[in-house]
């Protein structure tokens, strides 16, 4: 697809005065979109081939269409991290493609895009030819999975495989111009991104700017015949809805996930709502497509210009534009299906959602399924873990379902299912670490199980030495005393400071690695009063093998200089006050 053709396919249904993007934070229209976007296209340097502008929006879908077109008007491709976590930001970031960065977040660094919004423009700013967006020719985006299974792979699209899917989304749903869509999903990852963003632009439409999640941020944000987009996990939210309170929704569109019968049903009696889901893929796009009425049909009917057919193992082969065209053709993917008479695919779930336990297949999304549905049970989501030889396959639970206990989930799998495939542990929590398209964040879940990434457990400690040596002080009045530790590999702390550089913070330096030495070489010293002279001249990395070292003048405790040394590499030093023990006492024993 040339530039020309991608432009007049972004804009080419919109007037200049058309709306694009409506909500709280006020209307805009295909030519604010195209102004907007010169003026931050202006605040990039020019790129090399290939580059690419990582985009990071929070709040506002609008600022991300924005951001969106300038990288492609000034010649770039734009890469999209599945969330807005530190760490995973920070992994796109350092890919060698990454260039710069436009954000509506506090980072201070990058281009934050809402301040440029606000500014007025400059004097002699020329305003720009209506529908002026080029992007480049090739991959206009790299898309990432949310990590579901495990750390985010780039999938580059091209300006084919996009405005090519949500062109033929808009024939599938006959959209007429001016629609518009709520989504509840974030326009980061590709099912958001198609929808919320790409299918509104391209068929004349328009998005709203926020991201309702709530049922009832969703429900007043509606505007009368909507398209709402959405995912199962907020659709079975709207259990707590009243009759009729989804009446300004004209159609409804899930994905990510299968619509479980029950709260298809729920919609269609409750709301008189019928949903479309989508099945697809970040590396495949969208496949195929059904109405949720009734549950006895299962069947997926092929989007427009997408072929399907079953590998003699049942895996669901797939050729169409939106598949990248550096893959092999047709496409293996990960799914089980079977084809009806019909040429409709039926689908039989993931191969990757298949483990062997004590011999016997266990399907993770059937066993997650059966936790789902006990009385009490909001969410639920089931994890495969291997031991460290990888001989060993055991099933962990997570559940959101207050006033239940964990012992009487288990024992209702334990009941029902195989003994195979009940969970050795169901954990309750708050919420599921879902992303806004529905998907388990994976190492997040771990995390809630107490695991690290790799499955194991984390440690929460510094494995010490037991012994403290006292080598020569700095002069006769002075005292010193190392202490040495290993950092583990799986060090908890370690979580956020950063995905693929890890830090470790100066916060748990100082109480998780002075301050157990400054305990142990002066047990009679009272609690920190206040800190000076702090350098972190080096980084603390997994696995290391550190000595701290302190010095004090004997008889005054009050005053301790520290460093952390990995080998011969100085990490960071300071100074430590003390208040006096018996000061400490004191105010505690007045404190009310």
């Amino acid at each position: 697809m040339s530039a020309d053709t991608l432009t007049r396919a972004l804009l080419g249904r919109h007037a200049p005065g058309d709306l694009v993007a409506f909500g709280a934070a006020g209307e805009r229209t295909a030519r604010d979109l195209v102004t907007d976007a010169a003026r931050v296209a202006a605040a990039l340097d020019d790129p090399r081939p290939g580059d690419h502008v990582v985009l990071v929006m929070k709040s506002d879908r609008y600022a991300f269409a924005v951001a969106a077109l300038a990288a492609w008007q000034r010649g770039y491709a734009v890469a999209l991290p599945p969330n807005t976590r530190r760490d995973t930001v920070g992994e796109v970031l350092a890919r060698p493609e990454a260039r710069a960065l436009l954000h509506d977040t506090g980072a201070g660094l990058g281009v934050r895009v809402p301040e440029l919004l606000a500014a007025p423009p400059a004097d002699d700013a020329a305003p720009p030819a209506f529908a002026a967006v080029t992007p480049p020719e090739g991959v206009v985006a790299t898309a990432f999975t949310s990590g579901t299974t495990g750390q985010a792979t780039a999938w580059p699209k091209t300006a084919g495989q996009l405005v090519g899917e949500a062109l033929a989304l808009t024939e599938l749903l006959a959209l007429a111009a001016g629609a518009r869509v709520v989504p509840t999903v974030g326009p980061t990852h590709i099912y958001g991104l198609l929808w919320s963003v790409l299918l509104p632009l391209v068929s004349g439409g328009a998005f709203l700017r926020e991201t309702p999640l709530l049922p009832e941020a969703v429900v007043a944000r509606l505007v009368p015949g909507a398209l709402l987009v959405t995912v199962p996990a907020h659709l079975r939210a709207f259990e707590a809805l009243a009759p009729g309170a989804l009446a300004a929704v004209g159609r409804v569109v899930t994905s990510t996930a299968p619509l479980p019968a029950e709260t298809a049903a729920m919609l269609r009696e409750r709301h008189a709502l019928t949903p479309l889901e989508v099945l697809g893929s970040t590396e495949t796009g969208g496949v195929a497509w059904r109405a949720a009425r009734d549950a006895d049909d299962v069947a997926w009917t092929p989007l427009p210009g997408v072929a399907v057919a079953v590998d003699p193992g049942g895996r669901l082969l797939v050729d169409s534009p939106f598949v990248d065209p550096a893959l092999p053709r047709p496409y293996r993917t990960q799914d089980l299906a079977d084809l009806d008479a019909d040429g409709r695919l039926v689908h039989r779930g993931r191969a990757d959602d298949v483990v062997k336990i004590a011999g016997r297949r266990v399907s993770l999304r059937a066993v997650e399924a059966t936790l789902a549905a006990q009385p009490g049970v909001e969410d639920a989501a089931v994890l495969a873990i291997d031991d460290p030889s990888g001989r060993q396959t055991r099933l962990l639970a997570l559940a959101v379902a207050p006033g239940v206990d964990a012992g009487e989930l288990r024992a209702a799998l334990a009941a029902t299912l195989d003994a195979s495939s009940v969970p050795r542990r169901v954990h309750l929590v708050r919420e599921l670490p879902r992303e806004t398209n529905g998907k388990l964040q994976r190492a997040r879940a771990l995390r809630a199980l107490g695991l690290g990434p790799d499955g194991q457990p984390r440690a929460f400690s510094l494995a010490w030495d037991g012994a403290v040596e006292a080598p020569p002080a700095p002069s006769e009045s002075a005292e010193r005393r190392v202490f040495r530790a290993r950092v583990p590999e799986g060090y908890a702390w370690y979580d956020g400071h950063f995905a693929t550089y890890p830090v470790m913070a100066g916060a748990v330096q100082l109480h998780d690695v002075v301050l157990p030495c400054v305990r142990r070489a002066l047990p009679a010293a009272g609690p920190l009063a206040s800190l000076a002279r702090v350098k972190f001249l080096g980084r603390i990395a997994p696995g290391d093998a550190i000595a701290v070292t302190l010095d004090w003048e004997r008889g005054q405790s009050a005053v301790v200089d520290f460093t952390i040394t990995a080998g011969e590499r100085a990490c960071s030093s300071g100074r430590l006050t003390l208040r006096a023990a018996a000061a400490a006492a004191g105010e505690e024993a007045t404190t009310p």
